[in-house]
């Protein structure tokens, strides 16, 4: 059994045997990430193996090739790894995002591009071998920012070159459009950006000779890579140490192949606007519900607590407010009620 992980410290690959069971799964995991306790997700939405599971085979549970999300079960979890780099508010929590609602059949995990021509496929997402370690990465852009003071200016930066340099180089601090532009230059690679929302194609940098391929989804950047397969070249059960994620800047195919599975990721609503997702925190005991990137932030820089998942539309919603029997149904819903009664303690109401 081999399958993918990634977590706040990395992400890396697993070698199984075929009887491992899910409490061997959390071992593993815990001995190649370090961390003590947390949980493992998996699946689109996001799923948790449960504490019942631990003596069932992870093969038989259709687990083999699945990629885990390790969630840390301590209030301060450190942000994603920088395979994510996230969007343009350099101050955002890491939001990962799950549905209370009842799940698809399919997720972005099964997206793929067969390209029969080249002998393989664009799959979705993946792990990234190799990698630089995250402090690493930002004490890079710091650095780099602090060197180029006429290019990183306050009016650009909108604080202080040497604020921005201190924060970017904490853990709970991620960026977007700057520092891309920034590893474009240290890295001397174009980075081109599809917005799943948009469709649309950003480029960082100019002249170069070859190019990396992210997708943005309105929460965080995942890789574009191509994997040799057989046919149908619908999946690819290689290694990733394989994958290729470096093309010629004058290789407009992949460019074509990547518009493709960008198109599949819209159709299946694989995008959020921060600034209108309605959010519920899920950690043990905490109920808050809020609506925004905003509203989000301020939750985990008051109470720590940093795990927060979107509530789809068709999630059902009573006010905790005492003596209110406030029932509703989604954002809109929920915006409404707030906005008529001032009252702000809701709570998502679980499929049985």
């Amino acid at each position: 059994m081999r399958a993918r992980y990634k977590g706040p410290s990395g992400t890396g690959v697993l070698s199984l045997g075929d009887d491992t069971t899910i409490g061997q799964l959390y071992e593993e995991v815990r001995a190649k990430t370090g961390i003590p306790e947390f949980t493992l997700k998996y699946g689109w939405p996001l799923k948790a193996l449960e504490s019942d599971q631990m003596d069932k085979a992870a093969k038989e549970l259709g687990l083999n090739g699945e990629t885990f999300t390790i969630v840390p079960t301590e209030a301060t979890q450190p942000p994603a790894a920088p395979a994510a780099i996230v969007a343009p508010s350099s101050s955002r929590p890491v939001i990962p995002v799950s549905d209370v609602s009842q799940p698809p059949t399919q997720g972005p995990e099964s997206v793929s591009v067969a390209w029969a021509e080249r002998e393989g496929t664009l799959p979705f997402g993946g792990a990234l071998p190799r990698q630089i370690p995250a402090p690493e990465l930002r004490k890079m852009v710091a650095d780099h920012i602090l060197a180029h003071p006429d290019t990183y200016s306050e009016a650009i930066l909108a604080t202080p070159p040497s604020a921005y340099a201190r924060a970017i180089q904490g853990r709970d601090r991620w960026g977007g459009a700057i520092e891309l532009g920034i590893f474009s230059e240290l890295f001397d690679v174009e980075i081109c950006t599809f917005d799943v929302k948009g469709q649309t194609l950003l480029r960082f940098g100019e002249n170069k000779d070859t190019r990396c391929l992210l997708v943005y989804s309105g929460i965080h950047y995942d890789r574009v890579a191509f994997s040799p397969s057989e046919p149908p070249y619908q999946e690819s059960m290689l290694p990733p140490e394989l994958d290729r994620t470096v093309w010629p800047t004058d290789d407009a195919a992949v460019l074509e192949k990547t518009q493709q599975l960008v198109a599949q990721l819209h159709e299946m609503h694989y995008y959020t606007d921060p600034a209108e997702i309605l959010l519920t925190c899920d950690v043990p005991g905490c109920q808050w519900i809020g609506s925004g990137e905003r509203a989000g932030k301020e939750h985990a820089e008051r109470t720590g607590h940093v795990a927060l998942s979107e509530i789809k539309d068709n999630a059902l919603l009573t006010c905790q407010t005492p003596g209110c029997g406030w029932l509703g149904s989604g954002e809109a819903s929920a915006k409404k009620h707030t906005s008529d009664t001032g009252h702000a303690s809701l709570a998502v109401i679980p499929d049985d």
